[in-house]
């Protein structure tokens, strides 16, 4: 399954380089939950991800395997899981790609990039 996670262009050369690392925050609950966000889809500003770079985060693990990380939130148009460092970099192949590689599903004219 390929995933999708946005960060600064200088962070994402240290993951590529060094792998993952865990983040921590409440994320609008009163409990502390940390792992890193991957989505089906490319994120955008409007939608609290960094636009300095994408990442394309490539795994081997069927979607039976991640429910137990996925923060489902009615009404979102796309998926979105707060998977373990150490999983990810066990499991993963990442790469830096193109944004604008990357299908939107607000369509081709409407690319929010905040």
């Amino acid at each position: 399954m390929r995933f999708y996670h946005s960060t600064t262009s200088e962070r994402a050369e240290q993951i590529v380089r060094e792998g993952f690392r865990d983040a921590t925050g409440r994320y609008l609950t009163d409990q502390e939950f940390s792992g890193v966000w991957l989505s089906d889809f490319a994120l955008y500003c409007s939608e609290g991800a960094s636009m300095g770079a994408l990442l394309a985060v490539d795994m081997e693990l069927t979607q039976k395997q991640l429910e137990f990380y996925e923060w489902v939130e009615e009404g979102r148009s796309y998926r979105e899981w707060l998977v373990p460092a150490k999983l990810i970099n066990e499991q993963a192949v990442v790469t830096m790609i193109d944004r604008d590689d990357v299908p939107s599903r607000f369509g081709p004219q409407e690319k929010d990039y905040g």
